[in-house]
């Protein structure tokens, strides 16, 4: 016949209790923060891919008048260039980004308004021209390509490119492909510009550089 077991050992028995529910109790309590934790990592991560720090646009020439630039930048330039801004007959050395290409600029006349001696030249309806003798020396030490831009900026801070008119009352205009070390070329530049609006300086600005840098501005 089997003995019953021991008081000892049945009061042993009855006090006993698993480590497990309390572990398992623990775990539950602490799996809600441990998801929320590793979900606040995974989140912030992902934001900062979607939202990554901003870096400046560099402005891209594509060759058109004014392409790529940013128009904010553009008008800061403008003002910083103010107080520097030369005047008809003063010179103007513009430098390119490629070692060797430097440029000796000067404004040798300006007139408003322009007239055309092409019969098949003409502003547009609202419109008028205004022109300015320009001549370019290459001062480098390498051939220097094809022209860069040039705009007439007026009062209201807007820029006008240039226009073709073929040849002018006052002179020829200006063209050239390339200029060798020691050449220079002279010309007529002309812009198309609305009728009441009233330019206060010129820009010309190398064709191989980004906005704002290696330009030259005339007063008018």
């Amino acid at each position: 016949m089997r003995q019953p077991a021991p008081r000892s050992a049945r009061l042993a028995r009855r006090h006993f209790r698993p480590a497990v529910r309390p572990v398992s109790v623990l775990a539950a309590a602490l799996l809600p923060l441990l998801l929320f934790g590793a979900t606040g990592c995974s989140g912030g991560s992902e934001g900062g891919a979607l939202a990554p720090a901003a870096v400046p646009a560099v402005p891209v020439d594509d060759g058109a008048p004014g392409a790529g630039e940013d128009p904010a930048a553009e008008r800061e330039g403008v003002v910083r260039a103010a107080s520097k801004a030369a005047h008809v007959g003063d010179s103007v050395r513009v430098d390119g980004r490629q070692v060797g290409r430097h440029l000796q600029v000067v404004l040798n006349a300006y007139v408003d308004p322009a007239v055309t001696v092409e019969k098949n030249f003409a502003p547009a309806a609202g419109k008028r021209w205004v022109a300015a003798s320009m001549s370019f020396v290459n001062v480098g030490g390498a051939s220097y390509g094809a022209l860069g831009r040039m705009w007439a900026l007026d009062g209201a801070g807007q820029r006008h490119a240039v226009v073709p008119t073929g040849e002018l009352t006052t002179g020829k205009p200006l063209v050239f492909d390339s200029l060798e070390v020691g050449e220079r070329a002279e010309g007529w530049v002309v812009f198309e510009i609305p009728e009441n609006a009233r330019i206060v300086r010129l820009q010309y600005q190398d064709a191989n550089i980004q906005a704002n840098s290696g330009g030259g501005f005339w007063a008018v």
